[in-house]
């Protein structure tokens, strides 16, 4: 069947974990791993299975590719034990932390539910928002139909104004040119006055955005589509999710060494920027800043991915309110952990990514000599070539603005890494410039063709990590930490 075809058919069905699996590019990546296995870690389970952590980075649907990446080192016979993501990434860990056994594959229910949803319904604002972002999200660089609008207006403007200035003109000569003189002059009333039309418009628009708290999209869908996968797998509240991500099968330490598995916890952190006090904030870990212990479960653990992955302006933000600012041990806990006499009663998220996008640097133990497990992390490089030159003058526009953005986003995690060198050891990229990260109208098609572009990052990177390099790379970093 024809390639036009066969994507058209694709594209009209309701995808199944079959058609991403059986995709030939996943499927040579997974039988790679499984016929070429590798030591990666020196923590195990009963059944064989390797244990690190692992990090993944925001990207909007980007996220797809993380699936297909989870799913490849899932292959490999690697598990994990503490988890932690921002937006996109805080999505797929929240998806598989809430999965009762570590010791089982998570991607299955990743790509089940990733296939049953249909992503357009997370842009569940206005409708003309709607018919906006659908125009424009689909090119990885939007800026060329923003140029394309703004030309074509300015081209129909030049033509008018040229034409009326010719038939006034010549209309004294030719008298039956004032006639198409007169049709100009209303083409270009028209003109003007849509344009005022559309003035008016995009002002009640702002004013609709600023009662919606500066989001286009409220974003309910997506929160009640995490607190269905949540409830569905038995996490109700903070208490739930706590204790699943802390779950920890039986472990054991691979010979000859002689350090135990006896402290070795799970966890799981979801990444969010909060605007009153201006910090970031790692959840559910912080959650008592905003709860006593007996008021936790007025907080719903869905709520925290939600803030995780409030992408400013496209969605609302996510407040949690009524803060107990009275509370003595609240009050101590704000005061400790920022340096704040009086809390805020209400707190404002938006996106994670903001501050720290890829928070590759927290499980990070810097009083281990010798790291018994890796921290993995997933980072999607979205960056076209000429966006990755020095030579300022070949950036494009979303270059110039990608660079100026990840300048304050990349800063937290930035410092870390380049302190931390070895640490990069365990990251992999998966190269994802041609998509565009806000693009919900993804086709079925494309949803693979990220899946399988995870898939591909997850095998190259375990045929280029080396545990061994990775261990001496902490212990001489340790050495000399100790030192200094």
């Amino acid at each position: 069947m024809p390639a036009k075809k066969v994507d058209k058919a694709l594209n009209s069905k309701q995808l199944t974990v079959d058609d991403f699996k059986n995709d030939a590019r996943v499927k040579a990546c997974a039988d790679h791993v499984r016929s070429n296995p590798k030591v990666v870690s020196d923590v195990l389970d009963d059944e064989g299975n390797q244990y690190v952590h692992l990090v993944q980075k925001g990207g909007g649907v980007l996220g797809v590719a993380l699936v297909g990446y989870v799913y490849i080192l899932e292959q490999a016979g690697i598990r994990f034990l503490k988890m932690a993501g921002t937006s996109a990434g805080a999505i797929n860990t929240s998806l598989m932390v809430i999965q009762d056994d570590k010791t089982k594959t998570k991607s299955d229910y990743l790509i089940d539910a990733l296939s049953k949803l249909d992503m357009f319904r997370l842009v569940d604002g206005h409708p003309f928002a709607k018919r906006v972002i659908k125009h424009f999200v689909k090119d990885p660089d939007y800026t060329k139909r923003v140029k394309k609008i703004v030309r074509t207006a300015a081209i129909v403007l030049i033509t008018l104004l040229v034409s009326a200035f010719v038939l006034m003109g010549l209309q004294d000569d030719f008298p039956i040119l004032s006639i198409a003189a007169c049709f100009v002059f209303v083409l270009m009333g028209l003109y003007f006055l849509g344009l005022g039309v559309a003035g008016v418009y995009f002002s009640s628009l702002m004013k609709r955005l600023k009662t919606a708290g500066f989001g286009v999209n409220p974003g309910d869908f997506f929160y009640d589509w995490v607190k269905y996968h949540m409830k569905a797998n038995g996490v109700n509240t903070v208490a739930d999710l706590e204790r699943r991500a802390r779950k920890v099968p039986k472990l054991k330490i691979r010979t000859p060494r002689t350090d135990g598995i006896d402290n070795l916890t799970g966890d799981v952190v979801f990444i969010t920027s909060e605007l009153v006090t201006q910090n970031k904030f790692e959840l559910p870990r912080m959650a008592n800043l905003f709860r006593s212990e007996n008021k936790m479960g007025e907080l719903q653990p869905a709520g925290f991915v939600r803030a995780s992955m409030s992408i400013p302006v496209f969605f609302e933000s996510y407040y949690i309110k009524d803060i107990p600012v009275h509370d003595k041990k609240i009050q101590e806990l704000w005061a400790v952990t920022f340096d704040l006499k009086t809390p805020p009663d209400t707190v404002r998220f938006v996106d994670g990514g903001i501050l720290s996008n890829f928070p590759i640097n927290l499980f990070y133990n810097k009083d281990i000599n010798i790291p018994r497990l890796p921290t993995f992390g997933i980072d999607l490089d979205d960056s076209t070539p000429e966006d990755k030159e020095n030579v300022p003058e070949n950036w494009s526009l979303v270059g110039y603005l990608g660079r100026m953005f990840n300048t304050v986003r990349y800063y937290y995690d930035k410092d870390f890494s380049l302190q931390n060198k070895v640490m990069n050891l365990g990251v992999g990229k998966v190269p994802v410039s041609e998509y565009n990260w806000l693009n919900f109208f993804l086709t079925n098609q494309q949803k693979i063709d990220l899946f399988a572009a995870g898939a591909e990052a997850a095998k190259k990177f375990l045929d280029g990590f080396n545990w061994k390099e990775y261990k001496d790379g902490r212990h001489t970093y340790f050495i000399q930490k100790t030192k200094a």
